[in-house]
């Protein structure tokens, strides 16, 4: 018998393996109502599983696989919630994510046609997934679990954020992130601009969230002549531009163009290390948005400082995208420059870093 000499070790595999099976566990968990019961009262085997309807048996083994996804923690035969799973998988908590789970499962099935794709090309991208109320409600809840607190934590500090008056969310959808900085400002109006469905969406989701009165919406396409406002001072962009990447300077300018001197643009978009090759997350998102046929899913620092440079802004502040939040996003303010200021910031930071 030939017994190879190996060098490394095949646990390395053994584990990504396994953890793929991870989200039909907790699929399954939310869908017996487990994390509900059990934000009620710990429980053990027996008493989990009477209530859920389920085998004791196999009831022990499924909580114990939660316990090693460090989603319920084990004291004694006990079972209970650990933090982030009452926090994100409780269907009472403000921050629930239960539709963000479940549009990630949705997503996830190009996943299995990656081998057809990868030979016949990916199917032409339908933009229409997004005209969907129920979509555009799941995307404003998804926000919830951290990304609106850091982006509105991001904007409010801004020195310009106090005297803030008429700002438009590019591509914003359901309009959480202005909503959320309307709460923090009360002088501060809002424009949603979005593809016409889903601007005529969003009136009825503002309405419904009872915003209307500091809230307008234009249906429009950015990419075309179609007018997009004027006298903004604060422009966001939120997961929106990746489309235009390569080519970012011609929207950039028309955004500037509507902005008035002194103005802040804000991004916020994810960002994959320089290589593109990590983090895990970042590429299989990346390769995902390809399968679908989108173009990209990530923006890099430098990319998007040379293009707003080039369509007359300046003057940066950045928060990093990193570990530890909830989506390895990177926030980026720039100034659109026109005052004999700006233009002396813009000097002096050419070739410079960023604020950080």
């Amino acid at each position: 018998m030939n017994i190879p000499q190996i060098k490394s070790n095949f646990r390395t595999i053994d584990s990504i393996l396994y953890a793929g099976y991870a989200p039909n566990v907790i699929s399954t968990a939310m869908e017996l109502g487990l994390f509900e019961a059990l934000a009620k009262e710990p429980m053990n085997a027996n008493t989990l599983s009477a209530k859920l309807g389920t085998i004791e048996n196999v009831t022990e083994a499924f909580a114990n696989a939660l316990v090693s996804l460090k989603l319920l923690e084990k004291n004694g035969d006990y079972y209970s919630l650990a933090q982030v799973a009452e926090e994100f998988l409780v269907k009472a908590s403000p921050a629930y994510q239960g539709a963000t789970i479940a549009l990630f499962s949705h997503y996830g099935q190009v996943m299995n046609q990656i081998p057809e794709i990868l030979k016949n090309g990916p199917p032409k991208f339908d933009t229409d997934m997004w005209a969907n109320i129920e979509a555009m409600k799941a995307g404003g809840q998804g926000t919830m679990g951290g990304s609106i607190q850091d982006v509105t934590e991001f904007i409010t500090t801004l020195p310009e954020f106090p005297n803030l008056k008429n700002m438009c969310d590019l591509g914003g959808s359901h309009g959480f992130y202005t909503m959320a900085l309307l709460d923090k400002n009360p002088q501060l109006r809002g424009t949603i601009l979005d593809l016409p469905k889903v601007a005529e969406l969003a009136k009825e989701l503002i309405l419904e969230m009872g915003c209307a009165e500091r809230i307008d919406t234009i249906g429009a396409d950015i990419k075309t002549d179609v007018s997009i406002g004027e006298g903004y001072d604060l422009v966001f962009a939120s997961h929106v531009i990746y489309e235009w990447k390569g080519h970012l300077e011609g929207i950039l300018k028309r955004i500037n163009k509507a902005m008035v001197p002194g103005g802040v643009f804000v991004s916020n978009h994810l960002s994959m290390d320089d290589d593109e090759c990590g983090p895990v997350s970042g590429t299989m998102v990346e390769l995902m948005t390809r399968l679908m046929g989108y173009p990209t899913h990530h923006l890099s620092e430098d990319e998007l400082k040379q293009a707003l440079e080039a369509s007359g802004f300046g003057d940066f502040t950045v928060r990093p995208a990193e570990e530890g939040r909830q989506y390895r996003s990177l926030i980026l303010a720039a100034r659109k420059l026109g005052r004999p200021e700006d233009r002396d910031i813009a000097q002096k930071q050419k070739g410079g870093k960023s604020n950080e």
